[in-house]
């Protein structure tokens, strides 16, 4: 028998889902400004390069904007709401998968 070992979230993932995490908490309020990348990887204790692609996870999915003023939470809570649905229907799919893994 095969072993089934997925590793399929990077560390980048895991650090742009902290911070969906913490928009959705109200740490990060829509419209507001995010920190620099310094310094979300200096509270983070990761990396300014995995802190920049995890923004960039979250540009491409709308949740964060890119001006001349640095990165913001989007002021669309549609949008906001849509990607976590999203997660959420991921994370149900894990969940099922690991379910059926171990039989019940």
């Amino acid at each position: 028998m095969s072993w089934d070992i997925e590793v399929h979230e990077k560390v980048y993932q895991r650090l742009a889902n902290e911070i969906f995490f913490r928009i959705l908490r109200g740490e990060y309020a829509l419209g507001a400004k995010l920190p620099s990348y310094i310094d979300f990887a200096k509270e983070a204790g990761s990396s300014p390069e995995t802190v920049r692609k995890a923004i960039r996870e979250l540009q491409q999915q709308g949740v964060v904007e890119k001006t001349r003023q640095g990165y913001f939470v989007t002021s669309d809570e549609a949008t906001i709401t849509a990607f976590r649905e999203r997660y959420l229907a991921s994370v149900e799919k894990e969940y099922q998968n690991a379910k059926a893994k171990v039989g019940t």
